[in-house]
């Protein structure tokens, strides 16, 4: 009997086996849409389906081939440990500026977009800021980090355009912003959609869109951001709304009549 090592090795290596086990996850597949899922020949195909066959992770109903229950238990362990992978290599080189002190762990990110400055574009993450509030309807977010000028005149501007936007910062760091574009402010503001709310001690910052969180990866000690992670799981959303209502329910309102002339 193998070790199981040894098993895992056996399916990891070979990319074939791996785009097979994908493929019959989705449901009952003959010979022709495996060749067509892995790219193999016919004898591949042949061979790997007799290896599934012999360990018991597939039966065949007529001319099709399913997973058994124990071949299903393989493929989500499997996928699961790949997927944690993708995670961790995605994560490895802003690992120590993830948020954890906001209580997001890595499960939360399974899967997240991480988008890093590179030299070719240094703004990238303001780019990727840019692209969340494009694709949502609202934001509701919180920090202690006022956002980059750019990204705030982008943020009013959809406000007063009708996107609903909440915005929970220390005081100074909503006046800056009010600063930064005071004439659209004003119109955001007079709109009714743009919500500003002072607290004195937020955490580091994140933002919830309609379907995503995005959260910055940010050295304090410099003050910069090495990357924003967004995430669309289900455990980011419901950690990022429980703890975005806490700090909001400590929250009070902001005079935006002594900054914008209300």
């Amino acid at each position: 009997m193998s070790t199981p090592l040894e098993g895992i090795d056996f399916l990891a290596r070979s990319e074939h086996r791996v785009n097979a086990l994908g493929a019959l996850t989705a449901g009952p597949q003959d010979r022709e849409d495996l060749r067509a899922a892995t790219g193999a020949s016919n004898a591949t195909v042949g061979r790997l389906l007799d290896e599934f066959e012999a360990r018991n992770w597939i039966n065949r109903v007529d001319r099709r081939y399913e997973l058994t229950p124990l071949g299903e238990f393989i493929a989500d362990g499997f996928f699961d440990l790949v997927e944690r992978f993708e995670t961790e290599q995605a994560i490895r080189d802003v690992w120590r500026w993830f948020p954890t002190d906001l209580g997001f762990t890595l499960e939360m990110f399974s899967g997240a977009t991480v988008t890093r400055p590179d030299p070719s574009n240094p703004y990238s993450p303001n780019d990727r800021y840019a692209e969340l509030v494009e694709s949502s309807g609202s934001i509701r977010e919180i920090g202690k980090i006022p956002l980059k000028p750019e990204n705030v005149r982008s943020v009013f501007e959809h406000a007063a355009a009708g996107m609903t936007v909440e915005l929970v910062f220390p005081s100074a760091m909503l006046a800056y912003m009010l600063g930064v574009a005071p004439d659209v402010a004003t119109e955001a503001v007079n709109s009714g959609n743009l919500v500003l709310l002072v607290h004195d001690d937020p955490p580091g910052g994140f933002a919830i869109f309609d379907e995503r969180v995005g959260t910055c990866c940010r050295d304090y000690e410099t003050g910069l951001s090495r990357a924003i992670i967004d995430t669309d799981t289900a455990e980011a959303m419901e950690h990022a709304r429980s703890l975005y209502d806490a700090y909001r329910s400590d929250a009070t309102r902001f005079d935006t009549g002594v900054l914008v002339g209300n």
